[in-house]
């Protein structure tokens, strides 16, 4: 018996390490290419093809496969000021937004990560990422999951210690449809087709319109989207009372469980974030110039209120006197 347990001690130390090594996740295989903006081939750098844009800014492209999902992104620096925000563009068809992207960290330095389609570098715009193994397409605003930590740390890399603002620009759908409004029901006529406006009221949103409704606000899917955890009040959501008194169109969202987005993902870990969206207004050059406009508009007002940068504003000026709010003319 006893050289049975000898026997069976010597074979369990044996097989110990082997079972140890298959649990242990092999390490992140990322590719890093530096590219030169003015010869690449995608249309978001080539509607940006001009040398004074690019001056100051160093551009890689990460490439990187996680779980089912190969992923290429493009890291934007402001050599000069590398310390400023990390401005994220989880999109590749919301045009504007890269570009509002671009024109911020040249103005206020920083990191931007911008998710590229990944099929093909000079492939059509995707909301999705559809090179995947198996399954469908993956929404790259809800990948940051717990069995997608690489994903996240990626995206998250440059973010620092103390962590540095961290500011989402998007573009969307006109208005949004009736069926998600559920205490408010729409005008009658109402054609809105998104879920992203201040117009919108539901148990996941609490909107706070401007009153005054100017410029850039004067369109009421040209909103900041603040998160806030369920059994907290609205004004506890990051910089959420600065950006009230600057009088923005303001969609609070209400959160009990992640639903992989980035702003989940913060809220949860306690990080600065701000999501800014406006209404996609196409690629003809005066309309996207108009939606970059409006984006870069908020930029301007986080950056002067919530932004904890050296010679910006961090105390917000006194609240706006209120007068009663104009009649808004129907959304189209």
């Amino acid at each position: 018996m006893r050289a049975w347990a000898i026997l069976l001690g010597l074979l369990g130390a044996l097989l110990a390490p082997v079972a140890s090594a298959q649990i242990v996740s092999a390490p992140l295989q990322k590719i890093v290419t530096p590219v030169d903006p003015m010869t690449m081939g995608t249309d978001d750098f080539a509607r940006l093809a001009n040398p004074a844009i690019w001056d100051g800014l160093s551009v890689n492209r990460i490439e990187f496969r996680e779980d089912r999902a190969f992923w290429r992104l493009y890291r934007i620096v402001n050599l000069r000021h590398p310390g400023g925000p990390l401005w994220f563009v989880p999109h590749d068809n919301e045009n504007a937004a890269f570009q509002a992207a671009v024109f911020a960290v040249r103005s206020y330095g920083g990191v931007v990560i911008a998710i590229e389609e990944a099929r093909a570098i000079d492939g059509p715009d995707s909301r999705m990422n559809p090179d995947v193994a198996y399954g469908r397409s993956i929404d790259p605003n809800r990948n940051f999951r717990d069995d997608t930590p690489n994903y996240a740390a990626t995206i998250l890399a440059d973010l620092g210690s103390p962590p540095r603002l961290i500011v989402a620009l998007h573009t969307n759908e006109p208005g949004y449809s009736a069926s998600e409004s559920t205490c408010t029901p729409p005008d009658a006529g109402y054609t809105g087709k998104g879920e992203i406006s201040v117009l919108l009221c539901s148990d996941l949103y609490s909107p706070r319109p401007s009153v005054r409704a100017a410029w850039p606000f004067d369109d009421t899917d040209s909103v900041a989207i603040v998160s806030y955890l369920g059994d907290r009040s609205p004004a506890s959501g990051y910089c959420a009372r600065p950006l009230s008194d600057a009088d923005m169109n303001i969609m609070f969202e209400h959160v009990v469980t992640s639903d992989g987005s980035l702003s989940n993902y913060t809220l949860f870990r306690g990080l600065p974030y701000v999501n800014l969206e406006t209404q996609d207004r196409g690629v003809d050059p005066a309309w996207l110039a108009n939606a970059r406009g409006r984006l870069l508009a908020m930029i301007g007002t986080v950056m002067a209120r919530c932004a904890p940068i050296e010679g910006l504003a961090l105390r917000p000026p006194p609240p706006p006197v209120r007068s009663e709010p104009p009649k808004r003319r129907k959304h189209r």
